[in-house]
């Protein structure tokens, strides 16, 4: 009888020493995902966000649209509104980016132009918006399309110590970003053989926290405004 119980003594303190070295190490493979989701709010802030307002100016991947643009988004429903300059004459376009169909197009005093000149002109607003928004929600746009992978290196980035982080799936490039382990905030990401420091976080409502500049050595990308909103008119979806 005695012997039973050294046995099972022996094997519960046997399964209490391989099981304590082993939870630190579970904890550690998704703390950094935990970290950069607290950073920002929280997923559910993410989640519960229905439409968002941006203005960017940089970054223009076509020479038609201009500099500084515009953007007012459904994020439940894809319709998006558009504010800037094409060919050089400033317009609202009203659009849904997933069915990829134009609804309306205004000039600046608000008239009515022919939605078919406009045509065109769509795929790349699209593609433009859809770059800004991956931009401007780095965050979330690599927790959700990448696979992160925690690396030993850590660099002293305006005396914040940051620990490195590879991606395999940003803008369909992979690359690394440096990630301040307390905050969780990214202040750095490298990326097509180019580094952008990221900073300027601010809160765009209820508690949603992004980064609104991007400075690399050749160029930068700023988001002058930013806003989330639970509800809006969605007028501004139909008409000028």
């Amino acid at each position: 009888m005695k012997n039973k119980k050294n046995i099972v003594y022996y094997i519960y303190m046997f399964l209490i020493i391989v099981t304590i070295p082993l939870q630190p190490i579970f904890a550690q493979s998704s703390s950094i995902s935990d970290k950069i989701w607290t950073g920002i709010g929280g997923k559910s802030k993410w989640d519960n966000t229905n439409y968002m307002m941006f203005t960017v100016s940089g970054n223009s991947k076509f020479s038609s649209i201009s500099s500084e643009r515009k953007f007012l988004l459904d994020k439940k429903t894809g319709d998006v509104r558009f504010e800037g300059g094409i060919n050089n004459e400033s317009v609202v376009l009203l659009f849904n980016v997933r069915t990829q169909k134009l609804t309306g197009v205004f000039n600046e005093n608000g008239s009515a132009l022919p939605v078919q000149d406009y045509r065109d002109d769509l795929s790349n607003i699209i593609e433009q918006y859809n770059l800004d928004l991956k931009v401007l929600s780095l965050p979330v746009t690599l927790l959700s399309n990448s696979t992160l992978s925690d690396q030993t290196e850590s660099k002293i980035i305006n005396a914040e110590r940051l620990k490195k982080i590879t991606f395999n799936n940003f803008l369909g490039k992979s690359g690394s970003i440096y990630v301040n382990e307390e905050t969780g905030l990214i202040k750095r990401i490298d990326v097509d053989s180019k580094s952008y420091i990221v900073n300027g976080y601010k809160d765009i409502g209820s508690g949603l926290v992004l980064p609104t500049s991007f400075k690399g050595s050749s160029d930068s990308i700023s988001y002058q405004k930013v806003a989330s909103f639970t509800d809006m008119e969605k007028q501004k979806f139909k008409t000028f």
